[in-house]
């Protein structure tokens, strides 16, 4: 007989890579921050968590801190300040509780939302002590009359946006070296279970890509290897196909995310949202569809995956085993980052759709 793979068994293939499931986005997210009270939440060394201040002028502010960025569970303090004169927008301070300032292992992230548009020479600024400001080397993303400016930093005190000039963005991003001794590396481990009667499916994903510029913005280069088992009661016997499935050169584009159109339609926007999950599982820490809990991050990208695996067929007390092999699945994949977490979504087509969580950091070289 032919090791080629049949036809019945490659629409056991077909299945390798699919799933369905309700996976997780923990977000640990502080309280609105409307007045210029200090608030406080915790953020867990190893889960890391992100701190959403919204200042009484519209904008919203979001302070990232991935996976290990702070070197142990630490109290944060926080509050918004009012708008300078020669600010682009409302700032914020933010501490480590009964510290001055807070000190970091690996980047944070800060992203400011503002609801105008604003040219390039936008920036995210430390404001000094003896009122000067240090210029931080920011991305500048507009749409829709809206801005969404980003930064990596390493410490903190107090932080705006100003208007700058060429001179000072470029010479910020010539002597800001403390980026560069950083790669940025999303980790994706999880596993699916599937039982869609008669077959009983488990897939596992392990999915690691690379950043080496320093920015958490560009190319990522790295690999996704996949296991699946799939068992089966037919015709008074048992089916076990076990797959394993590669791609070692998945590379795809990280960018900011910004929001094309409302979530709901115009007059609708007192209508309640269906929730992401079902029944029992509403209390699970899933991002909701709420402005501070979109994703702050987005890729596109493909898997080109490849390998072969084993079917095992038991009936009337003898079994049989054959290797398979397998022809290449190429399925696309969706990826949303929300604070310090990782959604990966695989698309294969005349499938469910599969979802992956995992995480982001910053990691020295």
């Amino acid at each position: 007989m032919s090791k080629k793979i049949s036809l019945g068994l490659l629409f056991l293939l077909a299945l390798v890579l699919s799933g369905c499931g309700n996976p997780q986005i923990a977000n640990k997210t502080g309280e609105d921050s409307d007045a210029r009270d200090m608030q406080e939440i915790s953020i867990d060394a190893e889960d890391g968590g992100e701190v959403v201040i919204k200042p009484a002028g519209g904008d919203m502010i979001k302070v990232i801190f991935p996976s290990q960025s702070i070197a142990e569970n630490s109290t944060i303090e926080y509050s918004a300040l009012d708008k300078r004169e020669d600010s682009l927008s409302e700032g914020f301070s933010l501490s480590k509780k009964g510290e001055d300032g807070l000190k970091l292992q690996f980047p944070a992230i800060l992203v400011f939302n503002i609801d105008k548009e604003l040219d390039e020479l936008a920036s995210i600024v430390r404001y000094k002590d003896d009122g000067s400001y240090e210029v931080i080397p920011t991305d500048v993303k507009t749409r829709d009359d809206k801005t969404m400016l980003v930064a990596q930093v390493m410490h903190f005190s107090d932080y705006g946006t100003m208007k700058i000039t060429q001179e000072e963005r470029d010479a910020a991003r010539e002597s800001y070296d403390d980026m560069k001794k950083f790669n940025w590396v999303i980790y994706v481990n999880d596993s699916v279970d599937v039982n869609i009667p008669p077959m009983q499916r488990k897939v596992f994903l392990d999915f690691k890509a690379v950043n080496t510029s320093g920015n958490i913005f560009g190319t990522y280069n790295g690999y996704a290897h996949a296991k699946t088992t799939n068992d089966m009661e037919a015709m008074g016997g048992r089916i076990d196909a076990d797959f394993s499935v590669n791609d070692e050169n998945v590379t795809f584009q990280v960018d900011p995310y910004m929001q094309l159109a409302p979530l709901v339609p115009e007059g609708d926007e007192d209508l309640p949202l269906a929730p992401l999950v079902d029944g029992d599982e509403e209390d699970l820490p899933l991002a909701k569809l709420e402005p501070e809990q979109e994703p702050d991050f987005a890729a596109n990208g493909v898997l080109n995956m490849r390998g072969a695996g084993t079917g095992t067929v038991t009936a009337g007390g003898y079994s049989a085993s054959r290797g398979l092999e397998a022809t290449q699945s190429t399925d696309s994949f969706y990826m949303v980052v929300v604070g310090p977490r990782v959604r990966l979504t695989v698309n294969v087509a005349g499938t469910p759709t599969m979802y992956f969580d995992g995480y982001i950091r910053g990691e020295g070289k």
